[in-house]
């Protein structure tokens, strides 16, 4: 299974960069070794725009930021 078959819900990714953000957050950490450096851009960027527990927020900027 790939990470398009567990995120998207159409044939292709919609341009949408929130959307794409929301969604990469509801399956990770389970996604996070398929996410390339644009997603992981994409997450930080749009992330407090997400609505999570700031625990998740932090441990989503931990792993994406490469800190």
């Amino acid at each position: 299974m790939t990470l398009k078959d567990i995120v998207w819900d159409y044939p292709r990714p919609l341009d949408d960069k929130l959307w794409r953000a929301r969604r990469m957050a509801e399956y990770l950490p389970f996604v996070l070794d398929k996410l390339t450096r644009k997603d992981k851009e994409i997450l930080l960027e749009h992330l407090d725009k997400i609505d999570l527990p700031e625990e998740r927020k932090e441990f989503i900027r931990l792993v994406c930021s490469g800190k």
